[in-house]
């Protein structure tokens, strides 16, 4: 995202100058909220998160989205993505292959949320979220492969302080079929379909330290379960921890979140950290345009 990120940031800011000044709840990297567009209106979102990082060799990966979003009634509101995908994998062992991808078109994913609460008029805001999505690259090992998902999630909000403390935490359930085309020899190729599953609770609080700025910081626990239908047997883990930053002006929304590895298991020799399906950081950026 190297290449890409300073084009990104330096549309977002200057949209950010151009734009009215209103505030607007606050927004998480990772973590979702319970709140839901309003009925009739649509928003448009880019995301950009830059992942680097394995312990040897040379790991940088990039995932891009392009979403659209639009408020079906005012607790209902359904999304759909396009997705990229760019990578640069050397040097790396076990089954991460060489691989120097700039920019791909990754996929597709649809989005719905039905919100329960309102964080704004009970105790607790709760919504359901689903995400069916197709992908032809892998998003670790950027090779090329037929995978299938469905994001389910539970999310919880409460507002403190007359909404100036937004706390949120999600409950993550990703069932994923992934088909792994390999050339044995020419003309010869053979596939196989893998089974996982990925269980992620993340969590985050944000505090509004003025009219347009929310500051913050968020958290983040991912496991996998390979084979995952033949019972539930975890096989790695990562903890992330980081800032998180929002500005909002009028319809227009950034938002910067970093994501250090703090720990992960199984790990290697004189490291804490897990670098099979995790990276040692993340850096995501959002930006947001509500018409």
């Amino acid at each position: 995202m190297h290449r890409h990120l300073p084009v990104v940031v330096l549309t977002g800011l200057a949209l950010a100058a151009a734009a009215p000044a209103a505030a607007e709840g606050a927004h998480f990297g990772y973590v979702y909220t319970a709140e839901t567009t309003q009925p009739g209106e649509t928003e448009v979102e880019l995301w950009a998160t830059d992942r680097r990082g394995k312990g040897e060799g040379h790991y940088d990966a990039q995932d891009y989205r392009l979403e659209v979003e639009r408020g079906i009634t005012d607790r209902f509101q359904i999304a759909g993505y396009a997705n990229f995908a760019s990578h640069h994998i050397r040097g790396l062992d076990g089954e991460f292959d060489p691989v120097d991808r700039d920019f791909a078109f990754q996929g597709v994913s649809a989005e719905f949320i039905y919100r329960l609460a309102d964080p704004s008029h009970d105790r607790f805001g709760f919504a359901l979220y689903a995400e069916p999505g197709w992908s032809r690259i892998s998003k670790i090992k950027g090779e090329k492969a037929d995978e299938f998902e469905l994001e389910l999630k539970a999310i919880v909000q409460k507002n403190f302080l007359n909404d100036r403390l937004v706390w949120a935490g999600n409950l993550t359930f990703e069932p994923e079929w992934e088909r792994e085309h390999e050339e044995v020899a020419p003309g010869v190729v053979e596939s196989e379909t893998e089974k996982e599953l990925a269980i992620e609770a993340t969590t985050g609080i944000a505090y509004r330290v003025a009219p347009q700025w929310w500051v913050g910081v968020e958290g983040r626990y991912h496991s996998v379960y390979p084979d995952w239908t033949h019972g539930l047997h975890r096989e790695n883990y990562a903890v992330y921890a980081g800032p998180t930053v929002h500005f909002s002006a009028g319809e227009l929304g950034v938002t910067a979140t970093w994501m250090p590895q703090l720990f992960g298991a199984p790990n290697r020799p004189g490291s804490s950290l897990e670098f099979d399906d995790h990276e040692r950081g993340e850096f995501r950026l959002k930006l947001s345009y509500e018409f």
